[in-house]
């Protein structure tokens, strides 16, 4: 009874946000049956779509193929994309009006800003078509652990003030008619914690999803209180890197496997992780590539994406700056998806206050969405109750008011917690030669071992 009344509210919020995502659900499942042949015939069809409508309705792209001599006709198979233009975060924060399709009004869409994995602000736009599709592929990724629409998530992810001044009344009833519980990343100390292990127990997710440390970091509490929970059909964790203890823990207390997704702000659905633990690149969402255009490279190559399905703004060719490999073979899983590896993706440490509390770093973040004049940012934590925030900009960037008030909703976290603002020249690059703009020494359950 409780299976079909979760189906029924699943069915009933998605038509009442007028969503197709379940629809696309549907009809996009079978996808990865197919042959690797039937796939990539499948993946070239999109791709020369996409890129003719490009051509035709987007300024950026129209003017970049005429200053390199092609034309959407030139392209015939992939080889022949790599004379395509590639597009950097520098293109979409200098242009991004003439990434828009010019029939598109820009408040018909929905703005989503991001400080990237490298930690320079862009802003981007998308349509409800794309966040129909793209929720869509995530619903295909629980499906292959055998959860089903209605089945109840547990959902650690970003938070957002509409969800804090919500009762306690109105914002249960809201998850159990989702059938998505959103637990808060940016609260998260040891008795939020706790108190998570017993709503997660009544709720009885059949999966979990969210941020990597997030969900360790639950996970490490679960078991050093000694508690149970009920076993979940799977964990899919994304956003940043997963490590390999990360997984040993969530896997030992949630008790399923956990699934490794890859996207980005900008390019959702890029790979997901197979039952048999191998990443498979998304090709009815994505066309992957890499900057050399190797396969099977031992050393990490920059990856290049194009989005199969951002037409109101679309990315072609867009290097996110992260890395990996492509990766030849079959799996036997069964999928027609091709494999990748990554190397380098974006790392987010999770921040410890003098009051207990945890904060996942994506809430340092999100202070400085639509800030102009940050070209990059750091946030580094060198001990419990400093914190040192780095700019690199415009000495006029500490003056706006968005500046001001960022800083206070930071400050506001802990009265105990210094936080000190250095303008700066550059961001020195980590190990891996990438920014890595949340940065703490104190974070809890990231590369050491659990």
């Amino acid at each position: 009874m409780l299976t079909g009344l979760g189906a029924g509210l699943f069915r009933l919020t998605h038509a009442l946000r007028g969503s197709r995502s379940l629809v696309l659900y549907r009809e996009t499942a079978h996808e990865p049956l197919y042959s690797r042949d039937e796939v990539l015939a499948r993946q070239l069809e999109r791709l020369k779509e996409i890129v003719a409508h490009a051509e035709a309705h987007v300024p950026f792209y129209r003017r970049r193929f005429r200053e390199a001599g092609l034309s959407a006709r030139n392209l015939k198979n992939f080889d022949d994309y790599r004379a395509f233009p590639i597009v950097t975060k520098d293109d979409v924060r200098d242009h991004l009006a003439e990434l828009i399709d010019e029939r598109v009004a820009q408040s018909a869409l929905v703005a989503h800003r991001t400080g990237g994995s490298t930690g320079r602000p862009i802003t981007f736009y998308r349509d409800r078509d794309y966040i129909d599709a793209a929720d869509a592929a995530v619903y295909r990724c629980y499906a292959q652990c055998g959860w089903k629409p209605g089945g109840m998530i547990a959902f650690f992810w970003g938070w957002n003030e509409r969800l804090n001044r919500m009762s306690s009344m109105e914002f249960g009833l809201r998850q159990l008619v989702r059938r998505q519980y959103q637990f808060n990343p940016f609260a998260s100390g040891p008795t939020d914690l706790r108190r998570w292990a017993r709503t997660y127990a009544r709720i009885r997710p059949s999966v979990a999803m969210g941020y990597a440390s997030t969900i360790a970091l639950f996970a490490s509490e679960v078991e050093a209180a000694g508690l149970r929970l009920p076993a979940v059909r799977g964990v899919f964790t994304t956003a940043e890197k997963l490590y390999p203890p990360q997984r040993k823990l969530v896997e030992r207390v949630l008790g399923g496997p956990v699934y490794d997704l890859y996207g980005s702000s900008e390019i959702h659905n890029i790979a997901a992780e197979c039952v048999d633990g191998q990443m498979h690149l998304q090709c009815d969402y994505v066309y992957t590539e890499t900057l050399s255009g190797a396969v099977d490279t031992k050393e990490p190559d920059p990856f290049l994406f194009s989005s199969l399905k951002a037409r109101a703004m679309p990315f072609l060719r867009y290097r996110n700056e992260d890395a990996g490999r492509l990766v030849s073979g079959a799996c036997s899983c069964g999928s027609g998806f091709p494999l990748m590896h990554l190397d380098v993706s974006r790392i987010f440490d999770n921040f410890v206050l003098p009051n207990g509390r945890t904060v996942h770093g994506q809430f340092f973040v999100i202070q400085f969405y639509g800030i102009r004049g940050v070209r990059a940012f750091q946030f580094y934590q060198p001990r419990v109750g400093e914190l040192i925030l780095r700019i690199v900009g415009e000495r006029t960037v500490l003056e706006s008011e968005e500046f001001r008030q960022g800083l206070s909703r930071i400050r506001a976290l802990d009265d105990g917690v210094e936080v000190r603002v250095e303008l700066v020249d550059e961001i020195p690059l980590s190990g891996a030669g990438k920014y890595q703009y949340i940065k703490s020494d104190v974070s809890p359950l990231t590369r050491d071992a659990v």
